[in-house]
């Protein structure tokens, strides 16, 4: 079978659909979530916080529809979360199975890693001159999958 080619109503794995999300930031993201949900006709997950790299709770929820889902990310502390970034696209997102091999690949265009445990990344984000002015953020793969079953789970 063509590893491309997905059969109707089998689940899709990070590694058949790279492209995992286009990011947005947002001002309020209950506002954010209504707008697109009234336009767009989207629906989206319940409101869901994590830290970003400076400590501070981040506020994000994606669309139930998708691949590629759209994340409305809600402004959150300094740096590329903070309103001085302004509200609108702010990065595409794409699964990964080597994210510290990719960081490299940027040679230091890279401006947020994070890593886990064993020391090895898991996110990371380019800066936006590394590609016209568009930030990138490459997900481990794993964590990808784990977010399209929850996504899915949750559309049901």
């Amino acid at each position: 079978m063509d590893p491309k080619k997905q059969p109707e109503g089998t689940a899709v794995s990070a590694a058949y659909v790279p492209f995992f999300h286009v990011g947005i930031l947002v001002a309020n993201i209950d506002a954010a979530a209504r707008d697109f949900s009234d336009l767009l006709g989207l629906e989206f997950e319940p409101v869901r916080s994590a830290p970003i790299v400076s400590g501070e709770m981040m506020r994000f929820r994606y669309s139930l529809q998708g691949p590629p889902y759209i994340e409305l990310v809600q402004m959150a502390g300094p740096g590329i979360w903070g309103p001085d970034q302004g509200e609108g696209l702010h990065h595409l997102a794409f699964g990964e199975p080597d994210v510290d091999g990719r960081c490299a690949a940027f040679d230091g265009q890279a401006d947020t890693v994070v890593r886990g445990p064993d020391a090895a990344a898991k996110v990371i984000f380019t800066r936006p001159e590394a590609l016209h002015g568009i930030r990138l953020e490459y997900l481990e793969s794993a964590m990808v999958a784990a977010t399209f079953e929850r996504l899915r789970s949750a559309a049901h």
